[in-house]
């Protein structure tokens, strides 16, 4: 599974580092739970969720051990639903999708609603579990306004998490339960009044990543490449993005040390490089640290692979 290291945060990568490679939680728990600020704590779960895939079943037995400790539940949700989007990836990867899947899938999703839900009970001013809970109910929602309810609450206790809007958008995809309308209206509404510099104003690449990936997936190898030339040559989409980025660029200093600004200029980075612009690419890539974040490299490959290859083409 690969992590996401777009960041610069020596105890975060001690702490996936222990929990990943040496099936040591201590000091991921410790750091979730000494983490106030929400936007650190949301990148910090986003980070070690994913680490803690391979040590459920240890997260699980300290979870029920001390029940009363929100961040073991919260550690647990994280891993189960970074679990169960890989399972979804296997799906993808088999060529027939195999009800055995299918039901893994969904107990692990049932599993981390249950461990997220925990953890906000336990610790009820905090949006974290809200915003890991956005993104582990689109794979297996137990209604059809589950998804649009748990982001709710996220943003009713804080309004401005990247990863709670970012799940959000993904689940409003043709793909899943919406439109390519519903994306761009959603980043739109979401960007408008956000200050220069905040990463929220990477809705907008990412939104556009999502109606180029969706022409790639249609129709012939010739007529892919030739939608995927057509899309970013279309001046409506790169005013749009090239706004968008540069709202993110001019405010850089002052959201410089936010958990999230490297990801977000990787969005931008992933966009710039699809289009063929290596020099705004560069532009992003130059603050974006020396890591790959795993969203959006992962729509077009191994993100490190990805990431790299987009470095190397902007000369860097």
């Amino acid at each position: 599974m690969a992590f996401d290291r777009a960041f610069r945060d020596e105890y975060l990568e001690k702490a996936l580092s222990a929990l990943a490679d040496d099936g040591d939680p201590t000091p991921a728990l410790d750091l979730i739970a000494g983490t106030d600020d929400a936007d650190r704590r949301e990148h910090a779960v986003a980070v070690l969720g994913p680490g803690g895939v391979a040590r459920i079943e240890q997260l699980r037995e300290l979870a029920t051990r001390q029940a009363y400790r929100p961040e073991r539940w919260l550690l647990l949700g994280a891993a189960l639903s970074a679990a169960a989007w890989a399972v979804r990836e296997d799906n993808h990867a088999t060529p027939v999708v195999t009800e055995r899947l299918v039901q893994q899938q969904q107990a692990l999703v049932a599993e981390a609603r249950t461990a997220l839900r925990q953890a906000a009970a336990l610790s009820r001013d905090d949006p974290v579990p809200w915003s890991e809970l956005t993104g582990a109910v689109i794979c297996a929602p137990q209604h059809r306004t589950e998804p649009a309810d748990v982001f709710k609450r996220a943003r009713v206790l804080a309004p401005d998490l990247y990863a709670a809007h970012t799940r959000h958008l993904t689940g409003l995809t043709r793909r899943w339960y919406g439109s390519q309308d519903k994306v761009f209206a959603f980043a739109r509404t979401r960007t408008a009044d956000r200050p220069a510099g905040h990463p929220l104003h990477a809705l907008i690449a990412l939104a556009h990543i999502e109606g180029y990936v969706a022409g790639l997936l249609r129709g012939t190898v010739v007529g892919r490449f030739w939608r995927a030339w057509r899309y970013f040559a279309d001046s409506k989409v790169r005013r749009e993005t090239d706004t968008a980025a540069d709202l993110l660029l001019s405010g850089h200093d002052e959201y410089a040390t936010h958990p999230w600004t490297m990801t977000a200029h990787q969005a931008f980075a992933a966009l710039y490089h699809q289009a063929g612009d290596t020099g705004r690419a560069r532009t992003h890539l130059e603050l974006s640290g020396e890591h790959a974040a795993t969203w959006p490299w992962r729509y077009f490959g191994d993100p490190g692979d990805q990431f790299a290859t987009a470095r190397t083409a902007a000369g860097l």
